[in-house]
């Protein structure tokens, strides 16, 4: 099967298992992919870090588990920018993706015209409660859905960006504050959802609750995580953000140009 989206796998040179993982994975669904190395938290030097996202800022402090997360996710963007291609699918490598992704990479066409991101990820577990515009396109050849994200719903397992999105993306380099997902996709605090309007696939073609793999990044957040007063406070600050961009959204609401729907993962359209 022909594929006009090309897909980027991230992942560390010494997690070979999870490479093994995620190629088998992307075999059994016809996918072609390629590598791409990343950051390492355990050996990055901090000045590299400091290049692509700042030690803090409104989420509080970062560790440097998240820090090296959006620095590999740069080095995926700038591999899809050489290529040429239109539009890139990033994954990261604990990803499980729907029976019908292929279907999905043969055509870039059913991608709305000026769409800078889409989201096929549904992350986390239980209920998630999105604020979504109606329907704007379906994915080839699978039925799902595809609607602007008026609120946040983050997760950085899987998702397109177009040419122009990437280079948005890696425009903030620098001046990132947040890990990349909530670069991508929380309207709450980054400075580029709105320039991106990115877009969710409904129901999503993404998770990454499939499989139980330790990660190589929480250790690296503990120190990000205060207790005490500094954690009352963290949270104060980002309720406070959480609240910025009510005003938009109510008036979406109440204008019928959104409405509240759970997002959910669904392994094939054909499932009741």
């Amino acid at each position: 099967m022909n594929q006009a989206i090309p897909v980027f796998v991230i992942n560390l040179a010494r997690r070979t298992d999870r490479l093994e993982r995620v190629a088998d994975h992307l075999a059994t669904r016809g996918v072609s992919w390629q590598r791409v190395d990343a950051c390492d938290a355990k050996a990055v030097a901090p000045e590299v870090l400091d290049r692509v996202i700042t030690p803090g800022g409104p989420l509080g402090d970062l560790g440097f588990g998240d820090r090296a997360c959006t620095v590999s996710h740069t080095y995926a963007w700038e591999a899809f920018l050489a290529s040429g291609a239109h539009y890139g699918l990033f994954l990261e490598d604990d990803v499980y993706l729907s029976a019908d992704i292929a279907l999905a990479l043969t055509s870039d066409t059913w991608i709305p015209e000026g769409t800078k991101a889409v989201k096929l990820e549904k992350f986390g577990s239980g209920i998630s409660r999105v604020l979504l515009g109606r329907a704007i396109g379906t994915v080839d050849g699978t039925g799902r859905k595809l609607h602007r994200m008026y609120s946040r719903h983050v997760g950085g397992g899987a998702y397109i960006l177009s040419r122009a999105g990437a280079e948005i993306a890696l425009g903030a380099r620098g001046r990132m504050q947040v890990p990349v997902d909530h670069l991508l996709f929380n309207d709450t605090v980054s400075p580029i959802f709105r320039k991106l309007q990115p877009v969710i696939v409904q129901p999503a073609m993404a998770t990454q609750r499939h499989y139980e793999y330790n990660s190589d990044i929480s250790a690296f957040g503990k120190a990000a995580r205060p207790t005490g007063w500094k954690l009352k406070k963290r949270k104060i600050k980002r309720g406070l953000y959480e609240i910025s961009q009510a005003h938009r959204q109510l008036l979406a609401l109440v204008t019928g140009r959104a409405k509240v729907t759970d997002i959910f993962w669904q392994e094939s359209m054909g499932e009741p």
